[in-house]
């Protein structure tokens, strides 16, 4: 079997029915889809039992209590059987011929792993405007590499996204890492892709978009950032940080350089999110955390977002900023209203 494709689904029973019907619409049809209800509270469940019953490639596995993404992917993993791996959020969807072009390369190259392309589509104007995903723009790698060399093309060209849903890889060299999904956080993408990325020999890049990714109300992506989301921020940098520091002489020091700033930036992107965050919700956070951890917070996160907003308070009360926004608001407000429906 060529591809085990492991669906993650909880309360969405607006979508995934369009999710389902893409696999089977499929024009590459070796694979099995391993559906994982995450204990859903609406008609998820009765949805999926009546999409996929009859097609003897689709199972589906129930969690007992909802135990979050990385748990049921977990489950996903240890009941795949296929060559490759790949996950699916059940709000989005393949096009109909993903699964032939990615086969296609795959057997092509000879490929251990292969990212791909995506096209993220708005749910409304809002969405387009305050989470917009730039999956245009992203550079062509056409060569093969090796892992930890692929990574820093990744990096140089800006095509790198922290999604466990945009690549297919070998199962078999998930297993012999027995690597699986940080359990208890959020933003377990980025650290498990991280871990992954040194592994393959051979890595490689189908930048066409396979995927089509709904960015909509109530997701996780969309939801008021809170200290879960700095909590998971932090712990996925700690972790990488540790294992960096671990290195010496093991890799490139353009490795070493491209995943150092990776991990900076994922402390920095952390340090932002505090702006929407009140201060007794990060001091309690704080106190919750061990001496060591809570001065790495302190340094990484509190105070770098501490002095940016410092910087940002000094701009915006400088009298060259004010009017700058007197004179940018009309056209500002007017091209915030002009946005084409087709570009939702």
């Amino acid at each position: 079997m060529k591809f085990s494709i492991i669906v993650a689904a909880y309360n969405v029973e607006d979508y995934i029915d369009e999710c389902l019907e893409a696999l089977k619409r499929q024009t590459y049809t070796d694979f099995e889809v391993l559906v994982i209800d995450d204990a859903s509270t609406d008609q998820t469940r009765a949805r999926i039992e009546a999409c996929i019953a009859g097609d003897e490639r689709f199972t589906l596995l129930e969690q007992p209590a909802n135990s979050g993404l990385s748990a049921v992917r977990n489950v996903g993993l240890s009941h795949a059987r296929g060559e490759y791996v790949l996950f699916l959020d059940s709000d989005d969807y393949y096009v109909d011929d993903a699964l032939e072009r990615l086969a296609a390369r795959l057997d092509a190259d000879q490929l251990d792993l292969l990212f791909f392309g995506a096209e993220t589509f708005y749910e409304n104007a809002r969405l387009r405007r305050e989470r917009f995903e730039d999956q245009a723009t992203r550079e062509d790698i056409t060569e093969v590499l090796a892992g930890p060399e692929f990574y820093v093309r990744f990096e140089e060209t800006e095509s790198f996204r922290p999604s466990a849903c945009l690549f297919a890889v070998r199962r078999s060299l998930i297993e012999a890492a027995g690597l699986r999904f940080l359990e208890g956080i959020i933003h377990e993408d980025l650290l498990f892709l991280l871990q992954m990325i040194v592994l393959p020999e051979r890595v490689s890049f189908l930048n066409e978009p396979l995927y089509m990714r709904r960015m909509r109300e109530g997701s996780i992506m969309t939801q008021h950032y809170s200290m879960r989301n700095v909590d998971g921020l932090f712990r996925v940098a700690q972790t990488l940080r540790a294992w960096l520091y671990e290195q010496e002489g093991c890799y490139s020091q353009e490795f070493c350089d491209a995943f150092g700033a990776r991990v900076f930036d994922t402390y920095h992107v952390a340090a932002r999110y505090l702006f929407d965050i009140d201060e007794a919700d990060v001091d309690a956070y704080r106190d919750s955390l061990s001496f060591a951890d809570r001065l790495d917070f302190d340094m990484f996160i509190k105070d770098v977002f501490e002095r940016i907003r410092d910087v940002y308070d000094e701009i915006t009360g400088s009298r060259t900023y004010r009017l700058g926004r007197v004179f940018m608001a009309g056209p500002s407000w007017l091209k915030s209203r002009l946005v084409s429906p087709d570009k939702w």
